[in-house]
């Protein structure tokens, strides 16, 4: 009998510890799932897979300027190598092209432009200058903070990342993404005449003779919320 009581209460405490055990487990809340932008040139389709897991404040600033619907009617504007090497590393657009061929110092509030001070660095987010990587340029001609221009990968482009620069300081350039479709037409706009305009000197010779438009930009419903 008491052989019995003892396995009962042997039993009844395990599953008690159990249940207790079960209840006390917490799971670690799910990471933001990428957020796919699509961007409707009039070249092609290009769609932007944004990391907003690891990139929250610099993905989330680009695509508020997405969702305000500022981005229909920018361009591709710029392609350049800052290795100085074959092929092109890199391809520029957004919303600042007219900027480029400005006398006067530029104002960002007159094209429309609020600049992000506080962003993740590649050393913060893990995600690197590599070909496909999609990132954002900074006001190089100021105050450093970043712009929403994107800067597209076409290789490699480590003198973006933490560190390897000292201009305007040593924090690089922020990665917000990657494309997943459409590096075709990337590719295609790094292969146009460079003989644009700008008052700019250092993108003299980088700027694209004929912008490509991108006439639409938008969340694609595929690919998160």
């Amino acid at each position: 009998m008491r052989s019995e009581t003892a396995r009962f209460r042997a039993a009844w405490l395990g599953a008690l510890v159990c249940a207790v055990l079960s209840g006390c487990v917490t799971t670690a809340p799910e990471a933001p799932k990428p957020i796919e932008v699509v961007l409707e040139t009039s070249i092609g389709e290009v769609v932007i897979a944004l990391d907003v897991a690891n990139a929250p404040n610099a993905a989330g600033y680009w695509l508020g300027y997405v969702d305000r619907g500022q981005y229909d009617g920018a361009t591709l504007y710029r392609g350049a190598s800052l290795d100085r090497a074959e092929p092109p590393q890199l391809v520029q657009g957004g919303i600042l092209l007219s900027a480029l061929n400005s006398s006067e110092p530029i104002v960002a509030s007159d094209h429309g432009v609020e600049f992000l001070e506080s962003f993740e660095t590649t050393q913060d987010s893990g995600l690197l200058h590599v070909a496909g990587s999609v990132s954002l340029a900074r006001d190089l001609l100021d105050t450093g903070h970043v712009i929403p221009e994107l800067v597209v990968c076409l290789r490699a482009v480590p003198t973006m990342n933490y560190g390897a620069r000292n201009v305007p300081d040593n924090r690089g350039f922020p990665v917000i993404g990657r494309v997943v479709s459409g590096m075709a037409v990337i590719e295609a706009a790094s292969r146009q005449a460079l003989d644009g305009p700008t008052t700019i000197a250092f993108l003299k010779g980088q700027i694209l003779s004929e912008p490509v438009t991108i006439m639409r930009a938008y969340r694609s419903e595929a690919g998160g919320t």
